[in-house]
């Protein structure tokens, strides 16, 4: 399966599944909103390191710099299957390799306050540099 029908697919079982979740409440127009920037997340995720913050579940503010690109991540984390799927990726859920931790991590879409900074490594010899000024997913309720 080419990789944007992979991605359009994981997009329409993610706003699927949000459709019915708080607080999108049955609004699909909202839950696809939110469904793609859950997506544009992972997509940051995987082409290098991000900056971002979010709630943990006890509350408590947690700020992160992450990443599921394999090239950044110890050989004894990676994922042993051969696609790299994430570990525990579940939807609303988004994983990461946590660098401060050394370890993998998640948080639900609706927890994350902001993406501070984004490093995007094209290859191994080229880097560029976001910032993110607009908080995504969790912002948009």
């Amino acid at each position: 399966m080419p990789n944007d029908l992979k991605k359009l697919k994981r997009i329409m079982r993610q706003a699927n599944y949000l459709t019915n979740q708080s607080p999108a409440n049955g609004n699909k127009a909202y839950a696809m909103r939110v469904a793609w920037e859950i997506e544009k997340i992972r997509e940051y995720l995987r082409s290098g390191l991000v900056a971002f913050s979010y709630s943990k579940v006890n509350g408590d503010c947690r700020t992160a710099l992450g990443t599921t690109n394999p090239l950044l991540i110890p050989a004894a984390a990676i994922p042993k299957s051969t696609d790299l799927e994430l570990p525990r990726e579940r939807l609303g859920l988004i994983t990461y390799y946590d660098l401060d931790k050394d370890g993998w991590r998640s948080f639900y879409f609706y927890s994350l306050h902001q993406i501070d900074h984004v490093w995007t490594f094209n290859s191994p010899s080229t880097t560029s540099s976001t910032t993110s000024s607009t908080p995504p997913a969790g912002s948009l309720s």
